[in-house]
């Protein structure tokens, strides 16, 4: 199992392992978190979890690659992985909407709010990433428009699923 989530604010590695540990329950000492650039022969690939992480810039300031191994019993839905970071962490966590648009994506705030937001990478290499709009006031992302997303609307199924 695999989990991609966006920090608002820089997580140091100490708080990585140990939000993670807390909410897959495994022991810290079995979360490996390493740099993406860091050096990789020293990284203990069987550990219970493998936490990647990448510094961006703009409005994110860090991308975690999360991978569960198969044999860790617990695997919450990626939401209660996004909240248990943002409380440990105090910052806001995106992850990824199920939706078509490669721009939807959820945000859940240090105290636990669930917004839907719109995420947009420049063409520079590397990207600047920008929260263009929320559908509730994130006051981490101060720059974005509050609004309805009307893309996300038409992309829901008639059943009414789509929120995390």
């Amino acid at each position: 199992m695999a989990y991609n989530l966006l920090t608002v604010d820089p997580v140091r590695p100490a708080v990585m392992a140990s939000a993670l540990a807390a909410v897959l329950d495994v022991a810290v000492r079995d979360v490996d978190v390493a740099h993406a650039d860091g050096d990789q022969e020293a990284r203990d690939w069987e550990a219970a979890v493998l936490c990647t992480y990448e510094v961006l810039r703009g409005d994110l300031a860090r991308a975690l690659d999360v991978y569960v191994q198969d044999f860790v019993a617990g695997r919450p839905p990626e939401r209660e992985v996004a909240a248990a970071l943002a409380k440990a962490a105090g910052t806001t966590v995106l992850f990824p909407a199920d939706e078509a648009p490669p721009s939807a994506y959820w945000a859940v705030t240090p105290d636990g709010m669930v917004t839907r937001a719109r995420l947009e990478p420049s063409d520079d290499e590397p990207p600047v990433f920008a929260v263009t709009a929320v559908e509730a006031p994130v006051p981490q992302l101060p720059g974005a428009m509050v609004e309805r997303f009307a893309e996300i609307v038409r992309e829901r199924r008639p059943e009414g699923r789509g929120a995390p």
